[in-house]
């Protein structure tokens, strides 16, 4: 039974398949506050060792751009702002790697009618192990001055300290959500996944 967002809000026959979709998916109203989480939502939460502050009791009725780094929220307000624009679906593909799979992730934004919001998919469309040179944790390398490792917010590679234009894949780091960790956007996924949104950033000294 459809328990989320009413029909009032969402087109009659959007939300049964919302909740029963197997894909992530959410709803905002008019000025990007979470209003609804399907089923999907927490069970992606779980699995990828989320924490209880991201489950969909805890982040209803919060501004979405709260829980999307800094460096990203311009990209994401563009989107959304281009889906009520255009009045027609905008997507976006992210990565969203576990420790184990690489994972590209499509987020598809569709505009309800004008002061109703938007309806969000995030949906897998790339899955399989990592190729890429694994790197072991290392306080030294990867910790800053504040004991801070700073993480890309869409790839979760590492930044070197002592060389801040390299950035590697430590799995360690990416098993459980950090709270020592800060997250910017690596000059790789800024070209290839934001390269639309963002323009090229010097590396930090």
């Amino acid at each position: 039974m459809y328990t989320g967002v009413t029909p009032a809000k969402l087109p009659d026959k959007i939300p049964a398949a919302v909740e029963s979709s197997p894909h992530a998916c959410f709803a905002l109203t008019e000025s990007l506050e979470i209003c609804y989480c399907n089923s999907a939502w927490d069970r992606f939460a779980q699995e990828n060792s989320a924490e209880p502050g991201v489950l969909a009791a805890s982040v209803l009725h919060k501004p979405f751009l709260q829980f999307v780094p800094e460096d990203l929220r311009l990209v994401y307000r563009e989107i959304f702002q281009r889906a009520r624009t255009l009045g027609r679906m905008q997507s976006q593909d992210y990565e969203c790697s576990s420790a184990q799979d690489f994972r590209v992730y499509r987020m598809q934004v569709y505009p309800l009618k004008p002061g109703c919001g938007f309806v969000v998919i995030n949906s897998l469309v790339i899955v399989h192990p990592h190729t890429r040179a694994v790197c072991e944790p290392d306080d030294a390398r990867y910790r800053d001055r504040d004991g801070l490792i700073h993480m890309c917010a869409n790839c979760r590679r590492a930044r070197r300290v002592d060389d801040p234009a390299a950035w590697d894949w430590v799995p360690a780091y990416v098993t459980h959500t950090r709270r020592d960790a800060t997250h910017s956007v690596c000059p790789f996924c800024r070209e290839y996944y934001y390269g639309a949104y963002l323009a090229p950033k010097e590396p930090a000294e």
